[in-house]
């Protein structure tokens, strides 16, 4: 029997994960903690809340059952929202078997408490034998694109070249592409900053703001990301390439991005709660509060971040901070 691949989580990147790696016909299993969606899962091979139209093989399966989804696992990939990574790490940690070979996390945030990215966090948490073989995945890939075989890129980043070259080859075919990096803290941190640039990207659509403002608001993200990710320790280059630049485009231009629609739907809104806006989880939101923490930590400067913060902050007229960002910017 081939070795099982682990996917912990069962939402929109985790589903397409999953019927990505089933090409492998090797045994893929979801972490799943929602009856409605195990229940799919297993009477009709579909996961219609998280990513409808698509059929799961029989060697995709979903479970509650923590022990049975790692049993032997080789790979596992990291697949939750960010706050909570940290639960369930520790609820796996028991059940990793000494066979795995990779540790792939796609969750991407920051540390409340060292406002480092999740994957070192992560990585911090497991036993010391897998630190090594873990790594991060970037780059700009909506789930619902990716299983509809749309061309897609990750970049991988770790610190170990077996590991992350192993990642690469269980990932990459003809509509996948992967670029690899040794930059982890890097690429974590860009993956998460992107997030509240992609709010920014939003309020320009909120706002009726055209193509000439949302080009301006990208162009100063970048900047601002490149200064924080070289002040935490990363390499300039991450920034622009697929984990900043590339992510931050298509999460802030893409209808499907949560954090884009969010800061949509914010312009002229009675509440900022997501629920309130027809919303999940929001990553953005998080990730504004600490990475303007960081910045100040690393006294970089973040004039962007700062109005995003503000706007979230706010009780009312929420884009104000953001309105008079730009007004009052002066450009050098």
């Amino acid at each position: 029997m081939k070795s099982p691949i682990a996917i912990l989580g069962a939402g929109n990147m985790a589903s397409a994960l999953a019927l990505h790696l089933a090409r492998h016909k090797r045994p893929v299993r979801l972490y799943c903690i929602e009856p409605d969606v195990e229940e799919d899962m297993r009477a009709n091979r579909c996961n219609t809340k998280y990513l409808a139209g698509h059929r799961f093989p029989k060697h995709v399966t979903a479970t509650s059952d923590l022990a049975a989804v790692l049993k032997d696992a080789e790979d596992v990939f990291v697949a939750v929202p960010s706050f909570a990574v940290a639960e369930v790490i520790a609820k796996a940690k028991p059940f990793l078997s000494p066979k795995i070979k990779s540790v792939a996390s796609i969750t991407k945030g920051l540390d409340p408490k060292t406002l480092e990215p999740l994957t070192l966090s992560e990585a911090k948490a497991l036993p010391t034998r897998l630190r090594r073989k873990v790594c991060t995945l970037g780059g700009p890939a909506i789930a619902a694109e990716m299983a509809k075989g749309s061309p897609t890129a990750f970049v991988v980043a770790g610190r170990d070249k077996t590991t992350i070259s192993r990642v690469k080859k269980l990932l990459e075919i003809e509509a996948v592409k992967c670029a690899t990096s040794s930059d982890l803290l890097g690429v974590g941190l860009a993956s998460a900053l992107k997030n509240p640039y992609a709010i920014a990207l939003g309020l320009c659509d909120g706002l009726g703001y055209p193509t000439n403002a949302k080009a301006l608001v990208l162009a100063l993200a970048i900047e601002e990301m490149e200064r924080l990710v070289v002040s935490a320790g990363g390499h300039i280059d991450t920034a622009t390439g697929l984990a900043g630049l590339g992510d931050l485009i298509v999460t802030g231009m893409s209808p499907h991005g949560r954090n884009r629609t969010y800061g949509e739907r914010l312009v002229g809104a009675k509440s900022k709660h997501p629920a309130d806006l027809g919303l999940g989880t929001v990553e953005g939101i998080a990730a504004t509060t600490l990475a303007s923490k960081l910045a100040r930590r690393r006294k970089t400067k973040t004039p962007l971040l700062d109005a995003i913060d503000l706007c979230l902050r706010a009780r009312q007229n929420f884009e104000r901070p953001f309105v008079q960002y730009l007004k009052q910017l002066k450009l050098s």
